[in-house]
């Protein structure tokens, strides 16, 4: 992939119109963006951003908004696609830029999450401590990450490419490239004391003798020989972030039973998506796209109302989990010990937390383990104060241990809310102690 710049460089019969001066001002307003080239003339060139579908307009608003402060002239565009083009008027050339959505419908969640994970595994096989931001970006985008091993397999190696060179799209691209500089950090105080021969990064493939559903972000492959799985989370330094993430379909499935989960879809279709007649398999491959824009244009000519089924949609579900929860206190023992603390025997877990260049361990998930033996009651209960929090009361002779959940629609517009149907997201935000 190559930059404007060393496009219109190498470009002999273009860069004589655009001066070395007007392109180092464009480089310096666009970064930390990369651009692959689609066309150029001696008058025009065509390069591309690639961001996550959903996140376009707000990379083309930024942009734009650098264009504005560098003093760049150029013009928004509605051509060039479902997000527009942004035209830049150079002296004696044109420049439009292009959004384009990437491959494999990533969200900014995800690429944050990667962000976090593998920049770290790959500035540490280098042997990098690069504390700079943009410094430690050009480092990773530049690097063979294959060549220091942190890919399991051919599958995320391809991912993590799609991956490194996206990253600059993110609305939080320096907030998450240094929590990046922490879990680097960490990586090296935990060499200090074991030192790691191999780090391998978990997005889809697990390292041999990893169950393929340990909740490891990265893995730490000692010389001794031992593992270690490491859970990242980033953040605050006081706030709480989710130790589960999971959602109700897979909730249902996990802690078996199904027949709920089949009666929760029912009631959701009839008293939601029957109300603004959509077909009994709106979500459907064949159906999704029309149902999806159905659901936009009732939104828009009835927003109030479109809320008030969200939030109605959000107790029948809110509900459904608690009563499931509240059922049989051995299933759901079982449940939070193979979903929540997750911990093997052969290939411990730590959670770390990053909150700007620094990080600390997370202990909840240590102290809900040693709890378990002694619980007695399992009670699951709403929340008082908010609609899409709950909590579970885990009681034992003198002790109340409270685990914060919650349960909402994660995805993107206009795929939310009404449109994530029945399968909205579960988390577990942490511990209180009654």
């Amino acid at each position: 992939m190559k930059s404007f710049k060393t496009y219109l460089q190498e470009a002999k019969d273009v860069i004589t119109n655009v001066s070395r001066q007007e392109l180092i001002k464009f480089d310096k307003a666009i970064a930390p963006y990369t651009y692959t080239v689609k066309g150029s003339s001696t008058k025009t060139t065509e390069v591309i951003i690639k961001a996550p579908a959903n996140d376009r307009k707000a990379v083309k608003e930024k942009v734009e908004k650098q264009l504005t402060k560098a003093k760049i002239p150029f013009t928004p565009l509605r051509t060039g696609g479902s997000t527009g083009s942004t035209q830049v008027e150079f002296k004696n050339h044109q420049v439009k830029i292009l959004y384009k959505p990437v491959s494999g419908g990533m969200s900014e969640t995800t690429l944050n999450s990667t962000i976090t994970e593998l920049v770290p595994c790959i500035a540490f096989m280098a042997r990098k401590k690069i504390t700079d931001p943009q410094k430690l970006y050009e480092f990773v985008s530049s690097a063979d990450a294959k060549k220091y091993g942190v890919y399991v397999n051919d599958g995320d190696a391809k991912a993590g490419k799609d991956f490194i060179d996206t990253m600059p799209s993110s609305s939080k691209f320096i907030e998450k490239m240094e929590n990046a500089i922490a879990i680097t950090k960490y990586l090296y105080d935990l060499h200090k004391d074991k030192p790691i021969k191999q780090l391998y990064w978990g997005y889809r493939a697990k390292p041999a003798g990893v169950d393929s559903s340990h909740k490891g972000d990265i893995f730490a492959k000692f010389n001794d020989g031992e593992m270690l799985g490491i859970s990242l989370k980033a953040g605050g330094e006081k706030t709480s972030e989710p130790q589960l993430n999971t959602y109700v379909n897979k909730f249902f499935d996990d802690i078996g039973y199904t027949a709920d989960k089949n009666k929760l879809v029912d009631t959701v279709y009839k008293q939601i998506h029957s109300k603004i007649d959509l077909p009994k398999d709106w979500d459907s491959r064949a159906n999704k796209r029309a149902s999806i824009d159905k659901i936009s244009e009732y939104k828009m000519e009835n927003p109030v109302e479109y809320e008030q089924q969200y939030d109605k949609m959000l107790e029948l579900c809110r509900t459904a989990v608690i009563n499931a929860v509240n059922r049989d206190m051995d299933k759901t023992l079982d449940y939070i010990k193979k979903n929540v603390i997750k911990k093997s025997e052969d290939v411990p877990l730590i959670v770390i937390k990053a909150f700007g260049k620094n990080y600390k361990q997370v202990t909840d998930e240590d102290a809900l383990g040693a709890f378990m033996p002694k619980i007695k009651s399992v009670i699951a209960k709403k929340s008082t104060t908010s609609k899409q929090n709950w909590e579970i009361h885990l009681k034992s002779n003198d002790t109340v241990l409270v685990m914060n959940m919650s349960i909402r629609s994660n995805k993107s517009e206009p795929e939310n809310k009404i449109a994530q149907g029945f399968n909205l997201a579960i988390k577990f935000n942490g511990i209180k102690v009654k």
